[in-house]
């Protein structure tokens, strides 16, 4: 991609990022960029080689390595979680009977999905995190929405390894890692000090600061808290997906049905999210508006640090954007477009903008929604919405604490705001109402949240 490097330092320099990496695979060859710096303290410059936080980009090899156990015939994707891990429950006990492997790998499960309580190190920590979850309550029955679910593929990690017969870590390296030839790529912090690091960064423009927590707990490792990975790593992943499950050196690592299987839809996101659908992990979108799904990837977001996948198989072309603060989603948005109308002739349609002159009844959305992370107080306050999210105390350090977001109406059930210091707005959709009409689920940031109070 031509002026590849100048165009990602004008966009840092734009979106107020501290440092990226950028790696690009279109027409059969790979192009990367660095920009930036790993920590605004340091000042040492990030370079291609740079390890960040991909976060829930690690949602897809946790997928993989559960698909090739199915290929096996040592885990099934429609029989209940129990088969394997016959102790494992939520507080509720119906959930916990049904509950599935797949409901868990497409974000359906209705667990609470941001249940990051440290269950501690060593190889048994993913064990001990599932054994907390006897009281963790479910925000809708399984299969019933999308909403994001962290828990869920922590879960799954512990059944790799029941079924796998060895730590999800060292399950990863074996089955991932060493096959696709990204040696870089790391799970813990002792394999990360190998290489030149990014630390996160909080908050915004002149009051960015190297965030106090490097990583979020071990123990939620296969959601995606602790792998780090170069730019160019992730694209040599998603090169395998494109290529039918086989690695660049011919070694298959998935079989062709699992690669159909994680790019065939399992559930529906709210009309005009972020997201279009779900596969097996995979985020779906429908860019062209022709009724298929043609591009697909994840998002990862840690404490300060943020990254993007996205491929598209028909044209083969993949980006791997990986950043360490600001505005990171404004530059992200900016450069995917650029890369797939370039390459792949596709590109991602605009956010969804307020209908000038729509009316509605506001009186019927107000309350208080939430969930384990955070609870939005919806109010109407000089004749608009205004949601005033106030974070759990287990997320303060990483959201701030809370924010107000005046909203605009797009159509009844779907409003849109612009969060403070971002430059792309916010999905706010309102869902099932109750008998009253009031809206019964507030869907926003890829989460639902249920209606507590009026």
């Amino acid at each position: 991609m031509p002026g590849i490097s100048t165009r990602l330092d004008d966009l840092t320099r734009a979106y107020g990022v501290p440092g990226a990496a950028l790696a690009v695979w279109a027409r059969g060859e790979l192009s990367e960029a660095a920009s930036g710096v790993v920590n605004i303290e340091t000042r040492v410059p990030a370079t291609p080689d740079t390890l960040f936080q991909i976060g829930s980009i690690t949602k897809l090899y946790t997928a993989a390595i559960c698909l090739q156990l199915v290929e096996e015939g040592k885990l099934s994707l429609d029989e209940p979680v129990r088969t394997w891990l016959p102790e494992f429950k939520v507080a509720d006990a119906e959930a916990s009977a049904r509950m599935t492997l797949r409901d868990l790998l497409t974000h359906r499960s209705g667990i609470e999905g941001d249940f990051f309580r440290d269950a501690g190190r060593g190889e048994d920590r993913i064990a001990r995190f599932v054994g907390m979850l006897g009281t963790l309550g479910q925000i809708h029955a399984p299969g019933a929405m999308f909403s994001y679910c962290n828990t869920g593929f922590v879960i799954a990690g512990r059944l790799i390894e029941v079924a796998g017969g060895e730590p999800w870590d060292k399950a990863v390296r074996r089955r991932i890692v060493k096959p696709i030839g990204t040696p870089a790529f790391s799970t813990l912090p002792e394999q990360a000090m190998r290489y030149l690091t990014a630390i996160g960064h909080l908050g915004t423009g002149e009051g960015l600061f190297v965030s106090p927590i490097a990583y979020l707990a071990q123990s939620n490792a296969p959601a995606g808290s602790m792998p780090m990975a170069r730019a160019r790593d992730v694209i040599i992943f998603a090169r395998m997906l494109m290529n039918g499950g086989v690695a660049q050196d011919s070694t298959r690592i998935l079989s062709p049905e699992s690669v159909r299987a994680m790019h065939e839809m399992n559930v529906t996101c709210p009309p005009r999210m972020n997201i279009d659908a779900i596969g097996l992990a995979a985020f779906l979108w429908d860019w062209d508006g022709d009724g298929r799904y043609e591009t697909f990837g994840h998002d990862g977001s840690t404490i300060g640090q943020a990254a993007w996948l996205r491929y598209h198989p028909a044209s083969g072309t993949a980006m791997a954007l990986l950043t360490n603060g600001g505005n990171g989603k404004g530059l992200a948005q900016a450069i995917i477009g650029e890369i797939f109308s370039t390459h792949a002739g596709i590109a991602p349609p605009a956010p969804p903008a307020p209908t000038p002159g729509l009316a509605l009844d506001l009186a019927r959305y107000p309350g208080r929604y939430a969930n384990v992370m955070e609870t939005v107080e919806v109010t109407v306050e000089g004749g608009q919405l205004v949601a005033t999210t106030i974070s759990s105390p287990d997320f303060a350090v990483i959201s701030g604490g809370g924010r107000r977001v005046a909203l605009a109406p797009v159509e009844p059930s779907l409003f849109v705001g612009t969060p403070p210091g971002m430059t792309l707005p916010v999905t706010y959709h309102f869902l099932e109402a109750d008998g009253e009409g009031r809206p019964l689920i507030l869907h926003t940031g890829v989460r639902a949240h249920r209606r507590i109070a009026s």
